[in-house]
């Protein structure tokens, strides 16, 4: 058995070594002691699983006690490990996306691999419910040591989604036979991790009349065709989510409108928005057309059926500006022109409940929730011809 008297007179060496905290029952596990040759003094609780030996780092001494370890280790003895690795638990969740139509699926599956799976690829080989919080502040740490603010929040996010959907079907009744793979979770490793919270403003910047007018005219030289007709698109209709967008497949487009499909709807937003097609917009999927009429989606990406990724006109917007960013008032990105379009609809006479219809927003009160069945197309049709009318004018027409 360890002391602290002997961990303090450890010495480090050439190579790395471990000591035991001595034998324990087979099957048990052991505490164990790693002396780095930079003289850091690692505790670990190690099992085995079938022919595997798996590690799972506790702390450092001596800001983690001999006593406090040995606590740790027979906390560690109480957590069954199932076969279900924490790469699993993330495919796992990526599926549920996929399968519900979730726009963000794709995305939320690349900032995985991104972010986590390949900056810490022996995490993923770990079983699930040997994941500690440790692990998940490691990696957000990382993501803010690189000088990545915001999206790390986001993975934050989708990492508590991920294990929370996992917990979910573990304690399931109804679905627990028929899981394939099995974790062994018995809490949200990720729950810990605060949010970064300053870095959670929303956001203020709309360009003005003059920029929007700017923007526009340097979209057809700026970008790719199909990125500068989805820009436009966006914009003539008044701002539509391109997330959402980018969804809705070509037969979703029709002669004088288009549905967009709100997979995640909550309360009070419906389901099928459908956005009346203005002459502007229209002109926009002539462009379009002039590619590739048989393509499964209007604005297609490099891959043949696959529509542009939303996050590659997030990146070409945020590019442009840095190209021109003498010609602006400060830098902006994807998601200001929304709100850009909120506004200006504004300065074109629209009002804000019209413009939320417009947009799709959600009405909270109850007659809008439960009772309201109305679309609203005719006067969405009109609000965005007169919207169309007010960008030929005070937009199209300027000069570059």
């Amino acid at each position: 058995m360890l002391t602290e008297k002997q961990i303090r007179a450890l010495k480090p060496e050439a190579k790395e070594y471990t000591v035991s905290d001595g034998r324990t029952a087979r099957g048990e596990g052991v505490l164990l002691l790693r002396v780095r040759p930079n003289g850091t003094k690692e505790f670990y609780y190690q099992r085995r699983q079938g022919d595997r030996k798996i590690k799972q780092k506790l702390g450092n001494w001596p800001a983690l006690s001999l006593t406090e370890a040995r606590d740790r280790s027979r906390e560690q003895k109480e957590v069954l490990i199932e076969p279900g690795t924490f790469n699993d638990l993330l495919d796992t969740y990526v599926a549920k996306l996929k399968a519900e139509g979730a726009a963000t699926a794709e995305h939320v599956n690349w900032s995985f691999k991104h972010y986590v799976l390949e900056p810490f690829p022996n995490l993923g080989k770990r079983p699930a419910a040997l994941i500690s919080p440790a692990d998940i502040r490691d990696i957000i740490s990382q993501m803010i040591a690189g000088g990545i603010t915001t999206a790390c929040n986001r993975v934050r996010s989708r990492l508590h989604a991920a294990f929370q959907h996992a917990l979910q079907e573990e304690f399931n009744p109804r679905n627990f036979h028929a899981n394939k793979v099995k974790f062994g979770l018995q809490s949200n490793p990720v729950a810990s991790i605060p949010v970064q919270s300053d870095w959670e403003a929303p956001g203020e910047r709309n360009l003005s009349v003059a920029e929007l007018g700017i923007l526009w005219n340097l979209l057809p030289e700026q970008l790719t065709l199909t990125t500068s007709e989805l820009l436009k698109f966006l914009i003539a209709t008044g701002g539509q989510r391109p997330e959402q967008l980018l969804r809705s497949e070509r037969t979703l487009y029709q002669r004088d409108h288009m549905i967009i499909r709100n997979a995640k709807a909550g309360v009070g937003e419906r389901s099928m928005h459908v956005v009346p097609l203005n002459a502007i917009a229209k002109d926009c999927l002539v462009e379009m057309d002039a590619i590739s009429e048989a393509s499964v989606y209007p604005f297609q990406g490099k891959k043949p059926g696959q529509a542009l990724q939303a996050q590659s006109l997030s990146r070409a917007v945020t590019a442009l500006y840095g190209r021109h960013a003498k010609l602006f008032n400060g830098p902006f990105t994807l998601r200001d022109i929304r709100r850009t379009c909120t506004t200006l609809m504004g300065a074109a006479g629209l009002d804000k409940s019209l413009r939320d219809r417009i947009q799709g927003r959600a009405f909270n009160d109850v007659g809008s929730k439960h009772y309201d069945r109305y679309d609203y197309f005719k006067e969405k049709k009109a609000g965005l011809n007169v919207w169309a009318k007010w960008l030929q004018q005070n937009i199209i027409t300027q000069k570059a």
